[in-house]
């Protein structure tokens, strides 16, 4: 069967106008034209305006990038930020570790001497008159040698470290997203206790996605962790050694 020019002419021109339709958008399995709510943004062959960054502080969504979403195979909407109330609870994991160290060295010297003698003095006669004073076993005098030494070392090393979790309660949301924690835990073994107590802010985008936080992400951290029963009194000092460090007499 043959085909006249004129018709090779328009499959060939149909062709090509499919063609350059195709390559507006890589898309192959939506229909092509115009994605709606960005006709001047499509149109311009751009992406859509970036989020403002007040948005981004107040953990609002961001708006959808519609021409990239209607033209790549792979693109998928940003996931939307987790939003927190009160009396949501968030598990912290607590790692806190702490190494001071500190070395003095102290040495005093002191040393002066004294020497004094009385030459010349007066006294009062049998006639109430002031009359000088005779020294018949010699001049009154009077000696004294002070030397003081002191030397002192010292050297004190500490390191702590506490390793723990926690869950805590959201009592107070702010404005811009940030949480307010508190976490209580109590553990009774027998007539030993332990309490610990914590509180602090985070941001709520530091929340992982296991709804965990690390403490060193809060802000105004307050560990407070209190013993009590028969092993903190086992290792508590007397009142008679607290008292001799007190005074401190040497």
């Amino acid at each position: 069967m043959r085909l006249s020019s004129g018709l090779v002419y328009g499959l060939l021109l149909g062709g090509l106008l499919c063609t350059t339709a195709g390559a507006q958008s890589n898309s192959l399995f939506r229909p092509v034209g115009q994605p709606t709510g960005s006709g001047a943004v499509a149109a311009t062959g751009g992406l859509a305006p970036a989020r403002p960054a007040d948005n981004a502080a107040q953990g609002e969504a961001p708006p959808p990038n519609e021409v990239l979403l209607y033209n790549s195979l792979i693109a998928v909407e940003a996931p939307r930020p987790r939003q927190f109330k009160v009396h949501d609870l968030i598990t912290i994991i607590v790692r806190e570790e702490k190494r001071s160290a500190t070395d003095s060295d102290l040495k005093r010297e002191k040393k002066w001497d004294i020497e004094a003698e009385l030459k010349k003095w007066l006294r009062i006669n049998e006639q109430w008159k002031l009359v000088p004073q005779v020294f018949p076993a010699g001049n009154p005098a009077i000696g004294l040698e002070y030397d003081d030494k002191y030397e002192g070392k010292g050297q004190v090393g500490r390191k702590d470290s506490l390793i723990t979790r926690i869950t805590a309660e959201i009592i107070d949301v702010k404005p811009n997203g940030t949480l307010v924690l508190q976490a209580r835990k109590r553990i009774r073994v027998d007539a030993d206790e332990q309490v610990a107590t914590l509180t602090g802010i985070c941001r709520s985008a530091d929340v992982s996605a296991d709804n965990t936080i690390l403490s060193t992400q809060l802000a105004e951290a307050n560990i407070d962790i209190q013993h009590s029963g028969p092993a903190r009194d086992a290792a508590r000092r007397g009142w008679l050694a607290r008292l001799w460090d007190l005074i401190r007499p040497l």
